[in-house]
């Protein structure tokens, strides 16, 4: 049987609509006809007077062949847009297969399919215990369900609702929405409704904004139910939308809603979200509720559940399922179609990740929103979450209402509005005053799309409200307006300070709270277009927006080093202490190159050092300092080498004298494998990098002792002068530790400076492993890197001298700074920077909470743990194990049922990549004896096996997608 008509009919010419000019809104014959026939009722066609004959996608034509951009979608409803060709299938095969429009509540295979499709889109916790009702087919219906429900169950008649709320235009709704002008000509609507306070943090009723105010609407709620003289009974149900639409585009905070159950729960309320125009993706995930990771009693759904088609449904925990047959019924609610579209939407989405697409998406709508309120004058609040955004429209002039707040401009938003039609964009407005102007795209909007709606939106407002009004810089602020952005002494001096850090800290919060992938998975060039659309020279915005819009670009699109499938680099996830120290640092802003600008500090990082020879048995004499890192380590250590070894050979200063004559014949020796510091740092020295040598390496990574013996004696046969020697303690790839006292004795037998490289494996001098480190008491310099195995925060290194009177090699005195008759020390007198920062804090903290004993036996866990992750992966059929772990490093490479070098190497190349712009693994990458290897860095001692488990199956299935893409 053939289709009743062709799909590729629907396509429309052009992906944005391209208006000459401003288009003539005239009503035309269509519109006319409209207004002679249909009732005064009518709203949408007042504000968008279009006569739609054709859609595609998010796209819509008018009878004169006008192309417009929908960003209203049918309210929330075309989650997919106009006419997908899947849908429009589904339908076909509905039709075609001759099953019924409509079944009462009787079942049939499409009705089932839709339910387990809906359950399958539930967060697991919720569909777990979860019943399913129909009902009519508006959202209204499922609401007056929801209330029936909420009241039989508990026995009570008490409803509450929130200000700015919308549920429906039914008797019971209307009771509880919030806009007293669509119902003050309602008489009789449901009796006994109390609204309460919902946060909205631009008018917040308590005159406070953010969080404080969002925890006031709280505090106001939980004291109301426990005061027996509040008036109000308690009532059977607090029904909230997780982010209010017609009120506004206000979103609930996560941890608001979250406290709103557990209030719920302490008084017995059952809790209903109304997720009719917020759910089913448009937020960012799949229903707005889920960013606070509870869930509600009841559920109620509409829109865009139907797949474009009526459909409303309600969600509840079994337990309160306290119908009677037929006590709430409706001829309707056995919509097939729209079980069918329902269906398919649902599996569309699912499948397409189209609630990622709708953050991501969403996320660069926004930044492009807030870009352009800082480039007017008439946007008073960007906000709202995915796909679904609002933008408060304000009077120019900058006029306040009498409470403080942006004064509304009901006349310029619909100015606006008409102004966006006009140019090909449709937008809703809604609100307070109606002064919100309105974004609920389909989820399937590409950025070609909203590049046009922003451009479309800023054309409408010049036109409207004209440019914004020329800045006049004032260089006349007084001391007290910068006094805001500092910390002060006494008492109050920090409570702004205070403040600071804790928005900060829930921001972060809530970032870690909602990571559920290493890296976002945004596209790296949309990450770098909505970094680079940030404006740093000409905006002064509040402190607290700055921190909310860092959590929203920056946090969220970091790559998450506490997540488990992060493991590509040396780089921990860092310790509490260490976390809670640098608030101390850079609150504190100590500079550590004299005692004067750092007191207390100063022995505190003596005795930390101190602390740190006697752990590497590095003697009496031993001194050391802190550095950035490694590579800082690594320099210094070498660079007091060669200072040394030029005093030593013909008691030559460089310090005052410059390289000395025979400074091209001086030679570092160093493995194969050593870290790419040594050659860097000779550079630096002016030795250049030929004056590294490098000596191969045994099968396992570390130097051939022998080959290091003969390279030197070649070197001196040669008349070269080696002056250094470099042990790895942990080379980078492998993990390889060098035999230290075996090259201590070459070292010794040479009269070279030994300088151990123990920023990876060093931290093993705190575990019952600590004999592997045999001979690193015997080198005259030692490189710590704390931000690797001691888990401290970057940045956070040491490096370790035998004999402290080495340091005489970098002192220099300064009048200002470190004169010679100064008492108190200054440890600038052996760095070789001067700033420098107060990172031994970290350590101190860290030693006195965690303790060197458990780190220890974190590093003995970790090193058990690779080897089993290294045999997991040896048994596996699609993977290959490289080589044997040394340290806590898996080198591996997935291998199929492929046998060809080449083509496994562009596989695991791409197969990395995809892992991680997907967010799905963060994974090293290298070279085995030729070959691309993946890498595994096991640092993270809270992993269990079953972390691997899942890792090994999503790189697995990553791959697969690969394969399939190449072939």
């Amino acid at each position: 049987m053939s289709n009743v008509f062709d799909l590729n009919e629907l396509k429309l010419a052009s992906n944005v609509p391209v208006v000459h000019g401003v288009y003539d809104l005239t009503p035309d014959e269509l519109l006319l006809s409209q207004e002679h026939y249909e009732s005064e009722v009518r709203s949408y066609p007042r504000r968008l007077p279009l006569a739609i004959v054709k859609a595609s996608g998010a796209l819509v034509e008018d009878s004169r062949g006008q192309l417009f951009l929908d960003c209203l979608a049918g309210a929330g409803t075309l989650a997919l847009g106009y006419n997908h060709p899947e849908i429009n299938q589904a339908i076909i095969e509905h039709l075609q297969a001759g099953l019924p429009y409509q079944t009462l509540d009787l079942t049939t295979p499409a009705k089932d399919k839709f339910i387990k499709e809906v359950m399958n889109f539930l967060p697991d916790e919720f569909a777990k215990n979860a019943r399913i009702q129909f009902c009519g087919p508006s959202g209204a219906d499922a609401v007056e369900a929801a209330i029936k429900l909420a009241k039989q169950t508990t026995g009570r008649n008490t409803m509450a609702a929130f200000h700015g709320a919308y549920h429906g235009m039914t008797n019971g709704t209307m009771a509880m929405m919030g806009n007293l002008n669509t119902k003050a000509r309602r008489q009789g609507l449901m009796s006994d409704v109390h609204f309460l306070p919902f946060p909205y943090s631009l008018r917040c009723p308590f005159g406070m904004h953010g969080d404080e105010g969002a925890k006031q609407t709280l505090r106001y709620i939980e004291r109301m139910l426990n005061d027996d003289e509040s008036g109000v009974q308690k009532p059977a149900a607090i029904i909230v939308e997780p982010v209010q639409g017609e009120g506004g585009v206000i979103p609930a905070p996560a941890f608001w809603l979250r406290e709103l159950r557990r209030i719920t729960k302490d008084h017995g309320i059952l809790l209903i979200f109304d997720e009719i125009q917020c759910g089913i993706g448009k937020t960012g995930s799949n229903f707005a509720f889920e960013e606070s990771g509870i869930t509600p009693d009841i559920l109620c759904l509409s829109k865009a559940v139907g797949g474009g088609l009526p459909m409303s449904i309600l969600v509840f925990d079994k337990s309160i399922d306290t119908w009677r047959p037929g006590e709430h019924t409706g001829t309707f609610r056995g919509n097939q179609l729209a079980m069918a579209t329902g269906a398919k939407a649902l599996e569309i989405i699912r499948r397409d990740n189209l609630t990622e697409h709708a953050r991501l998406a969403g996320q660069y709508l926004r930044e492009g929103l807030e870009r352009l309120a800082r480039e007017t004058d008439c946007i008073a609040e960007v906000r709202g979450k995915g796909l679904m955004l609002g933008v408060e429209i304000c009077k120019p002039d900058g006029s306040k209402n009498k409470f403080g707040e942006p004064e509304a401009d009901s006349a310029l938003t619909i100015a606006i509005q008409r102004a966006a039609l006009e140019r090909g964009l449709i937008i809703e407005k809604g609100g307070r005053q109606g002064s919100v102007l309105r974004f609920l795209p389909p989820l399937i909007i590409s950025y070609e799309q909203l590049d046009f709606a922003l451009e479309t939106l800023r054309q409408a407002i010049l036109a409207t409200a004209g440019p914004a009004k020329e800045k006049v810089e004032d260089n006349t602020a007084s001391n007290d307006d910068w006094s805001q952005h500092f910390i002060h002494t006494g008492k109050g001096g920090a409570d702004r300070f205070e403040a600071v850090l804790n928005q900060t800290t829930q921001v972060l919060k809530q970032v870690f709270e909602e990571t559920s992938t290493p890296y976002s998975g945004m596209d790296p060039q949309i990450l770098k277009a909505l970094i680079n659309n940030v404006d740093l020279s000409n905006q002064q915005l509040p402190l607290e927006r700055v921190i909310e819009e860092t959590g929203d670009l920056i946090a969220k699109n970091s790559i998450m080093v506490q997540h488990p499938h992060c493991i590509a680099h040396l780089h921990t996830p860092p310790l509490l202490p260490a976390i809670a120290g640098e608030a101390f640092i850079a609150a504190l802003n100590q500079s550590m190159d004299s005692w004067d600008q750092a007191s207390s500090a100063t022995f505190v990082e003596q005795k930390v050092v101190d602390w740190l020879c006697e752990v590497y048995e590095l003697g009496t004499q031993a001194d050391g300092i802190f550095t950035s890192g490694g590579t800082q380590s690594n320099q210094m250590g070498l660079l007091l080498a060669r200072d040394w070894a030029a005093d030593t050979i013909s008691g030559h200063n460089i310090q005052k004298q410059g390289l000395p004559e025979y400074a091209g014949k001086m030679r570092i020796l160093c493995s194969k494998k050593s870290h790419f510091t040594v050659q860097k740092t000779a550079s630096l020295m002016g030795l250049g990098e030929n004056a590294v040598v490098t000596v191969d390496t045994n099968p396992d990574g570390t130097i051939q002792l022998a080959s290091l013996v003969k390279t030197i004696e070649a070197l001196k046969n040669e008349d070269l002068l080696p002056f250094a020697l470099v042990g790895t303690a942990g080379t980078t790839d492998n993990g390889a530790i060098d035999d230290l006292a075996g090259l201590a004795d070459i070292a010794q037998q040479h009269n070279l400076w030994l300088h151990v490289d123990g920023a990876y494996g060093g931290a093993l001098i705190l575990s019952r492993h600590k004999t592997r480190l045999h001979g690193i008491e015997k080198a005259d310099s030692v490189s710590v890197d704390f931000h690797k195995l001691f888990y401290q925060t970057i940045s956070c290194g040491a490096v370790l001298v035998k004999d402290k009177e080495n340091f005489k090699y970098l002192l220099h005195h300064a009048d200002y700074l470190n004169r010679e008759d100064d008492l108190l020390p200054n440890l600038v007198d052996k760095s070789i920077a001067t700033t420098k920062r107060f990172d031994a804090l970290k350590v101190w903290m860290t030693m006195q909470s965690v303790g060197p004993k458990a780190l220890g036996a974190m590093y003995d866990h970790l090193l058990n743990q690779t080897q089993l992750v290294a045999d997991m992966v040896n048994q596996s059929s699609e993977f290959e194990l490289l080589a044997d772990p040394a340290l806590s490093t898996v080198l591996f490479r997935y291998v199929g049922n492929h046998t060809d070098a080449a083509v496994l190497d562009s596989l695991n190349k791409q197969l990395r990549m995809d892992a991680l712009v997907q967010g799905k693994a963060v994974l090293g990458e290298t070279m085995v004896n030729g070959n691309v290897a993946l890498k595994f860095t096991i640092l993270n001692p809270c992993l269990t096996l079953s972390h691997f488990e899942a890792l090994l199956k999503e790189i697995s299935q990553v791959a697969a997608q690969v394969e399939l893409t190449a072939s």
